[in-house]
């Protein structure tokens, strides 16, 4: 796997708080996910790959909405996370939706068929790549002619003080260094030329970037330090650092964040604002 660091990260106490606090980070995220839907046009009867598919909310809308009435759609959810996938078949079946699928895989390196799909999808799932390119390039092969691919993703880090605060409040107390766009996290695909040009060299083209949601709204904010545990556990940035540390130190953390996010409280919500981008192409007829 090229991924390792990533899987080990996802598959270890990050991606315990994300199937932890599934139903909390589900409707946090829904518009965005809606938005990216929206995008890539899915019809009854559609083969879909959902990218990064986490606990499977977005797995589930998406098999709804290619087996309406009864077509033939599949999707297939593809994670490096285990534990999250696992969390994904549940929820499948509770659904009792049909024509779903979970793969552990990264999509980096996994066979995924060849023209397999009529669209490729992703709620913030694609933003983890070691090698960006080699993936989307991937992605592409597995893409029938005139395939699409749709995804949110973050814009730069100015652009998302929801994100920045949190990390900026626990760092000097966690010693978390600056993060750096140039690697799989958050921002990694924040630079939206960059972005277009990484795309394009993986095969894609009529490439788009658009402005998506622009906030979030987390629930139980009258225990900010719950809150704020919860963002600090399921960051990739600071869960490494917080979690490891002595319980002094995440107390500390936990009282800067909780400050800073003070100002954002509606009553039980906090609000956060975010930046993001809706990114939809196609690959050659």
């Amino acid at each position: 796997m090229a991924n390792e660091e990533q899987a080990e990260l996802w598959d270890d106490v990050v991606g315990d708080a994300w199937v932890d606090h599934a139903s909390t980070y589900d409707r946090m995220l829904e518009p965005f996910g809606v938005a990216a839907m929206d995008q890539l046009d899915v019809a009854p009867g559609d083969r879909v790959i959902d990218l990064g598919c986490g606990t499977g909310a977005t797995t589930v809308e998406l098999a709804r909405r290619v087996t309406a009435d009864g077509a033939d759609g599949s999707v297939v959810g593809v994670d490096l996370s285990a534990r999250m996938l696992d969390a994904a078949r549940m929820r499948a079946a509770a659904a009792g939706v049909t024509g779903v699928e979970f793969v552990a895989a990264d999509v980096q390196t996994a066979a995924l068929g060849r023209e397999r799909f009529d669209r490729a999808f992703s709620r913030m799932g694609v933003m983890f790549y070691a090698d960006p390119t080699a993936a989307f390039t991937n992605v592409a092969g597995a893409l029938r002619p005139g395939g699409r691919l749709a995804f949110c993703c973050f814009q730069q880090m100015q652009a998302n003080p929801g994100i920045v605060v949190p990390v900026l409040a626990a760092a000097e107390i966690l010693e978390l260094p600056v993060p750096d766009p140039s690697l799989p996290g958050p921002f990694s695909l924040a630079d939206e030329s960059q972005t277009t040009a990484m795309l394009s060299r993986a095969g894609f083209v009529d490439i788009t970037v658009v402005e998506g949601p622009d906030h979030v709204d987390l629930s139980g904010a009258s225990d900010l330090r719950a809150v704020a545990e919860r963002l600090l556990v399921q960051n990739p940035l600071t869960s490494p650092p917080f979690t490891r540390a002595d319980d002094a130190t995440r107390s500390a953390a936990l009282d800067a964040l909780a400050a800073a996010l003070e100002p954002g409280r509606r009553g039980d919500v906090l609000h956060l604002d975010v930046g993001t981008w809706i990114v939809s192409a196609h690959t050659p007829d």
